[in-house]
């Protein structure tokens, strides 16, 4: 009867919060929507590994997704827990809907209810997430000092003020090729890595919305962890794991070289040599790395690779210099000049595969970035009006959709009494789809233009209706 019972403990765990609520826990098995104990209504998904032990102490990863899909994303990690022997906590909070500093002081309560639940190793707690939630679990180890390491995908944050130099995490990068957010975590883990932190960048192709790289990208990255924990004696040395992993990054290299992205095949040789070289495995990829050099298309990319960075860093400067000189001089007569690289992007885009197309596509996004830093230092300051629309026209080239900017114009210029720019980019608005009349209507300070016969034509024109119709101006 005893064999009985422990069994049944092995498969399903039960616990029971204040509210008398029971939640019953299956190894191997997702469970979402578990409800934290505390007052913002939050809740999270759990994986348990089917070997898992309440007696032992296990590794865990909080993962933070930007749009709060936590069922998604276990599911996307159930593979390394299982391989690699995590749990995986991943939040349902939509992060897109709240600031940083708002989403880190909610997240808190499910990092101390997955802690008091179950027996967590303190020493490898791990924080994973994507774009904001990139952003959120590299701020984390400034508030939690056993974080041992952070994947950031598409994004992070990092304060080296407040840098803890004696909290050595691992910092795992994840970037897509063609989004621009590549340079941020380039950078950041090129800082952490001469401040002598252990750091990792893997890469991986994405379509228009940003996505987690598929699980085998996971998979690589999360060995890191594994690896660097063992490294530091925080887990005991499993070197039959160790080639599984090792033999597992080495079948991705190979898939890398069969469909003929050679470059990145070799990169990725080469970082497997470094990432396993203090095992103790027979590692030879010698032969590997030698016949990809060989080949005259990997020249070829190579070549490619090197001068597609030099020009792409060109074009930063070029931009950077040109921005500032035109927001700063309030520059109308280089809006044209602005939209005429937009749209050359746009064809480079499409006329260019490769490098030379993901370039194209790095650079629209790094103009992006750049109008809105500039539109939201300048938007609330006390900077003039002139100023005000400017940065906000120049956010309406780079993110057409983005009704903010425009909202932005029509309230400056209808407040000055520019009644025609305001017009003009109403109709702008209109054209991307807007529709809500109410928020048009709300717009404050412009109450003799919101009257006027242009402007409810104008709304009425595109929405088939208009609060002030008969209005006349």
């Amino acid at each position: 009867m005893k064999k009985i019972l422990v069994l049944i403990l092995l498969f399903a765990l039960t616990f029971q919060f204040g509210n008398a609520q029971e939640i019953k826990l299956p190894l191997g098995k997702i469970v979402d929507s578990i409800p934290t104990t505390d007052t913002t209504a939050s809740s999270f998904s759990l994986y348990l590994p089917k070997n898992f032990n309440e007696q032992e102490k296990w590794p865990v990863i909080f993962v933070f997704d930007h749009e709060g899909r936590g069922r998604a994303t276990t599911q996307l990690f159930r593979t390394v827990a299982e391989e690699q022997a995590y749990i995986i906590a991943s939040s349902n909070l939509n992060l897109k809907e709240d600031s940083l500093k708002n989403n880190i002081n909610k997240v808190g309560p499910i990092i101390n209810q997955v802690d008091g639940m179950l027996a967590i190793d303190r020493e490898q707690v791990y924080v994973a997430g994507l774009s904001e939630g990139g952003q959120l679990a590299t701020a984390l180890p400034f508030l939690y000092n056993n974080i041992s390491g952070v994947l950031a995908v598409e994004n992070a944050w990092i304060n080296t003020e407040y840098l803890n130099a004696n909290n050595k995490f691992m910092f795992s990068a994840v970037a897509c090729d063609s989004n621009n957010s590549m340079f941020i975590l380039e950078e950041i883990e090129d800082y952490l890595d001469s401040e002598n932190f252990p750091t990792e960048m893997n890469f991986y192709t994405c379509e228009e919305n940003v996505e987690w790289p598929d699980a085998d990208v996971i998979r690589n990255a999360v060995a890191g962890f594994t690896l660097n924990a063992m490294k530091e004696g925080k887990r005991a040395k499993d070197l039959e794991l160790v080639k599984e992993l090792f033999e597992a990054e080495v079948e991705y290299a190979e898939v890398l070289r069969r469909t003929r992205n050679y470059y990145q095949a070799f990169e990725k040789l080469k970082q497997i040599e470094d990432k396993y070289d203090d095992f103790d495995l027979d590692i030879d990829l010698r032969d590997q790395i030698r016949n990809i050099r060989r080949n005259k298309a990997f020249k070829q990319q190579r070549r490619e690779y090197r001068n597609v960075v030099a020009s792409e860093k060109a074009k930063q400067e070029e931009y950077l210099y040109y921005m500032e000189t035109d927001v700063v001089t309030s520059n109308f007569e280089n809006i044209g000049w602005w939209a005429a690289q937009v749209e050359e992007l746009q064809k480079n885009e499409e006329k260019f595969s490769g490098p030379k197309q993901k370039m194209a596509k790095r650079l629209q996004g790094f103009l992006d970035n750049l109008s809105k830093n500039y539109y939201d230092s300048y938007v609330n300051s006390q900077a003039t009006s002139r100023t005000k629309v400017f940065v906000s026209i120049l956010r309406t080239i780079f993110d057409k959709k983005d009704p903010e900017a425009y909202l932005n114009i029509i309230k400056i210029a209808g407040h000055d009494g520019d009644h025609e720019t305001a017009l003009l980019y109403l109709e702008d608005l209109l054209k991307t789809g807007f529709d809500d009349m109410e928020v048009l209507y709300d717009i404050e300070g412009i109450l003799d233009l919101k009257l006027s016969e242009a402007y409810n034509e104008k709304i009425r024109e595109y929405l088939g209706e208009a609060k002030y119709y008969k209005a006349k101006g």
